[in-house]
C-alpha cells in the first residue's frame, strides 16, 4: 500500500524537478497543485487505511486547485498591466502638455 502512495508523489516531483526552465508558470502551478494534493490526499487517506484512494483524490483536487490558481494568478497579471499601460499614457499626456506651456511661454 505504502508504494502505491508513495508513486504518484515521487512522478509528480520527479517530473517537476526534470522540467527545468521550460516549464511554463502555469504547468507549474498545476504540477504543484497535484503534487501537494496527492501528498495531502495519501495523508488524509492512511488515516482510513486507504491512503491509495486518498492521494488519487486529492491529486486531481490538487490539479484543479493549481490550474484556478494560476488562472488568477494570469488574471492579476493583465489587470497590473493595464494599469501600468494606463499610468504610462497619463504621464506622457503630462510631458506634452508641460511642453506645449513651456513653449507657449517663451
Amino acid at each position: 500500500m505504502r508504494k502505491m502512495v508513495l508513486l504518484p508523489a515521487a512522478l509528480a516531483l520527479g517530473l517537476g524537478g526534470c522540467s527545468g526552465d521550460s516549464m511554463t508558470p502555469g504547468g507549474r502551478d498545476v504540477l504543484l497543485g497535484g503534487a501537494g494534493g496527492a501528498l495531502a490526499g495519501a495523508a488524509i487517506g492512511s488515516f482510513t487505511a486507504n491512503a491509495g484512494v486518498g492521494a488519487l483524490i486529492g491529486a486531481g483536487v490538487g490539479v484543479v486547485g493549481g490550474y484556478l490558481w494560476n488562472q488568477h494568478q494570469v488574471a492579476e497579471r493583465q489587470a497590473a498591466e493595464r494599469r501600468q499601460q494606463q499610468l504610462d499614457a497619463a504621464y506622457q499626456r503630462g510631458v506634452q502638455t508641460g511642453e506645449r506651456q513651456a513653449r507657449g511661454s517663451n
